[in-house]
């Protein structure tokens, strides 16, 4: 393996700082050419005229904006920043190989972020892989992926001129806030995954994701920039072999020579938000080499055990783009998508926002502008037609006929479609019945009524109703019809045939349909029978398909079906996010709660539930101590009683009283047992009441159960982090020792003679030593358990389990 560089050196990568915009500068540094060529190049040197005394000031080997002195003179002077015809304002970023200037194009009047090779680094190699770059990027239309304008040649020296996208980099944020929001990173990745999807789409792998290549046009738009190791992913195998990139994001296959596709840009991006969420990459160590290691060897990592404060819909879909054989990774962008957005949405849900369910924006900013256009324009011309049929009736009608529904723009039984969006499914059914029962409806229109029917008891789960309900349309006597009426006679028929089957429908073989007309509404009804049916995989390939749709003309109202699809594919979501996690439960508490979200679920999901219970058991309980086995103690004086069980799960539950007696004595709850010579104790804390900051629970070794007693505690700490409090003398101040970390967390005491080690783990695996301390002439004989205290009138509850004492 090899890094080029520095440790983490990327190769063409360029950081994009905030730049201050301004007015174009009203003067510009003259240079020109000499007629002596240089000696070293064979080209003509690059001369500039000094502003002081004119003397002419050879700038062959400078860069551009670099300060430099007149031989002549003496006066200090800075090298022209005039490039093709881009007028170079500052330096943005720079990299192993190049600089980023913020440039000034006076033609088009606009900043530009013109991305220059340095002369020194100005190989034919270098000089490919920055053409590349630019034709790569190019080739990708994108919103969220940084566009590339034009590229070319000054005076030997190769540039990409860039769209300017200059409020930082993701790399900036975390630098800046630590941990970044939820909320954003779900955004970014979002975003971020829709435009490797897009350079997929064109054949391309980028094999650099990373914070510091995810830009920030505004504080809700992020967009991934450097192509530079970019390939077709047809070229994988020739081009596999030396490492590029930073090893905190690569993908184990990319270290272990083994093949890599977009899957690998799925963990590198995957990676990433973890880092932002985190605060920390997955993998640190002091050198590229020992990181590219513990990729390879490591476990699979837990966002949970270093961000415990993220959801568990968010973790999962991080752990899961991390998991090291490519295979149990997302398969498709469009499913990534999906689940960040899902993630997304059931984190505002659950954040005091307001009721109305957000809808997943899974379309580009074209796509959304064009159907805000379309929408408005469908209600002017609903408004418009609804006029002249009230003025000219008698015109239109002269025998007193009864106009049929509008079918134009805005579709069959636009209130029936409407309540359908609006999850009213059972009023859905019942205007569509009502419109089908009318013997003043013309016979298409009883085709939709009866199709829309059928559609809406499929989503209500009434898939017999469903069936009756096609059938219908089936065995209605062909009417006379033609033109475009008889063509949708024939469709509607034979959709309503293949409605009517108990039969799924494969996405294969409905392929060939055209997404812009009426047949998309066989897309989306394939996809709804599919989904009703528990065919997942076939019914989110023709759910993706009909979201993507943009039916145009008289089909433009099928438009307003793609939230139902959209909503499917969140409830599909949300059901392999939950069997995953209860396939994957180790403990009964985790079990629990993955089979509580999976009962909430709708639709055709209860029975897969149940039957998917009926597959995997509960695990077995964690062998745990009895509580009869241990002795409950007050520690001072609490101002409210403590208590203990040991509940169905497996977990100690412990209120402690509140209670602060000076700082020098506990006040709260011991749960202990006596053990002799040398231990080993470990718990594992579940959560920890945060009302009060300075609440503490962990793990305690005391030599006395004496309120000023002599102890060592390792505790995770209300208001954040832990602690490994000492109180070497009986009375005497508590000192202590912070470390990182929250809860859940792992806790460990190593008693070794009278020295009593404290470590952390936020997996019970790897383990930190947090300090070493001494309890002079510590007894053999010792009180070892858990310890929850308040410091504060209340109570501070704990959830603790694992608990195990070992000689």
């Amino acid at each position: 393996m090899h890094f080029p560089g520095l440790p983490f050196a990327d190769a063409a990568c360029f950081v994009l700082r905030e730049a201050h915009a301004g007015a174009p500068s009203a003067t510009r540094l003259p240079f020109m050419n000499t007629d002596e060529p240089s000696a070293e190049t064979g080209e003509d040197p690059l001369i500039q005229l000094c502003a002081t005394c004119g003397a002419a000031i050879d700038i062959s080997d400078e860069e551009p904006l670099a300060p430099i002195t007149c031989p002549a003179c003496g006066a200090a002077e800075v090298v022209s920043g005039q490039v093709d015809k881009y007028e170079l304002r500052e330096v943005v970023g720079q990299g192993g190989m190049g600089v980023v200037y913020k440039a000034y194009d006076g033609g088009l009047d606009r900043f530009v972020a013109l991305k220059l090779l340095r002369r020194d680094t100005s190989t034919r190699m270098a000089v490919e892989q920055f053409a590349k770059e630019a034709s790569v990027t190019a080739s990708i239309n994108h919103p969220y992926v940084v566009r590339v304008f034009t590229s070319g040649t000054d005076h030997g020296r190769f540039f990409i001129a860039m769209e300017l996208v200059d409020k930082g980099t993701l790399d900036d944020l975390i630098h800046l806030q630590g941990r970044v929001a939820e909320a954003q990173v779900l955004e970014v990745g979002s975003q971020i995954a829709q435009g490797l999807r897009a350079a997929l789409q064109a054949g391309l792998i980028h094999r650099d994701v990373k914070p510091g290549n995810i830009l920030f046009a505004d504080a809700h738009t992020a967009k991934i920039v450097d192509f530079g190791l970019a390939i077709l992913q047809a070229d994988e195998e020739s081009q596999r072999g030396e490492v590029w990139g930073t090893p905190y994001y690569v993908a184990p296959e990319k270290l272990d020579n083994k093949p890599e596709d977009f899957r690998s840009d799925m963990y590198s991006l995957g990676a990433t938000l973890f880092h932002a969420l985190a605060g920390r990459p997955p993998f640190e160590a002091e050198d590229a080499s020992m990181v590219a290691l513990k990729h390879l060897k490591s476990q699979a990592v837990s966002l949970q055990a270093f961000a415990p404060q993220v959801s568990g819909e968010t973790a999962y879909v991080i752990n899961r783009t991390l998991s090291k054989d490519p295979n149990e990774r997302y398969q498709t962008y469009d499913e990534l998508i999906e689940h960040l957005d899902y993630a997304l949405e059931q984190l505002r849900a659950h954040g005091g926002k307001p009721p109305v369910k957000q809808r997943m924006v899974l379309e580009g900013e074209e796509q959304q502008k064009a159907m805000g256009w379309i929408t408005a324009a469908m209600v002017g011309l609903i408004v418009l037609v609804s006029m002249g049929f009230f003025v000219f009736r008698k015109q239109i009608f002269p025998s007193g006929a009864t106009p049929a529904p509008a079918e134009s723009v805005a579709g069959p039984f636009p209130e029936a479609r409407k309540r359908l969006v609006g999850h009213d499914v059972a009023g859905a059914i019942e205007l569509y019945r009502q419109q089908a029962a009318n013997p003043k409806v013309p016979p298409l229109q009883l085709a939709w009524a009866n199709c829309g029917e059928g559609l809406a008891q499929l989503i209500a789960g009434q898939t017999a109703l469903a069936q009756k309900a096609f059938q219908v349309v089936v065995d209605r006597p062909p009417f006379k019809s033609k033109g475009e009426e008889e063509t949708l006679d024939f469709f509607l028929r034979d959709l309503a045939r293949e409605m009517a089957s108990p039969a799924p429908i494969s996405a294969a073989g409905a392929a060939s349909l055209n997404a812009s007309n009426h047949e998309a509404f066989a897309i989306f009804a394939y996809g709804v029978k599919n989904w009703a049916l528990g065919r997942q995989e076939d019914a989110a390939t023709l759910l993706r398909q009909f979201r993507k749709a943009v039916p145009t003309g008289r089909n433009a109202w099928l438009a307003d079906l793609q939230p139902v699809a959209i909503e499917l594919l969140e409830e599909q979501a949300a059901f392999q996010m939950a069997s995953d996690q209860l396939k994957a439960a180790k403990r009964p508490h985790q079990y629990a709660a993955a089979l509580a979200a999976l009962r909430k679920l709708k639709g055709p999901f209860p029975p897969q539930a149940a039957e998917l219970e009926k597959k995997v058991p509960p695990p077995k309980p964690v062998s745990l101590p009895k509580l009869g086995e241990w002795t409950q103690t007050e520690l001072g004086t609490p101002d409210t009683t403590p208590a203990a069980s040991l509940d169905g799960t497996g977990l100690f539950t412990i209120k402690a009283g509140g209670s602060d007696l000076g700082g020098n004595t506990d006040g709260g709850l011991f749960i202990y047992r006596q053990m002799q010579g040398d231990c080993e104790l470990v718990a594992h804390v579940i959560s920890l009441g945060k009302a009060d900051p300075a609440s503490k629970a962990g793990v305690m070794v005391r030599d006395s159960l004496k309120a000023d007693a002599r102890n060592v505690a390792v505790l995770v700490v209300g208001g954040g982090g832990l602690t490994q409090q000492h109180r070497p003398k009986a009375a005497a101040p508590t000192t202590g020792v912070k470390a990182p970390g929250a809860a859940p967390h792992w806790l460990k005491l190593v008693r070794s003679g009278e020295v009593l080690t404290g470590f952390r783990s936020p997996d019970g695996q790897n383990w930190t030593q947090i300090a070493a301390q001494k309890l002079n002439q510590l007894p053999a004989t010792i009180y070892v358990g858990l310890a929850v205290s308040a410091h504060s009138t209340g109570a501070t509850t704990a959830k603790i389990d694992h608990v195990t004492v070992t000689p």
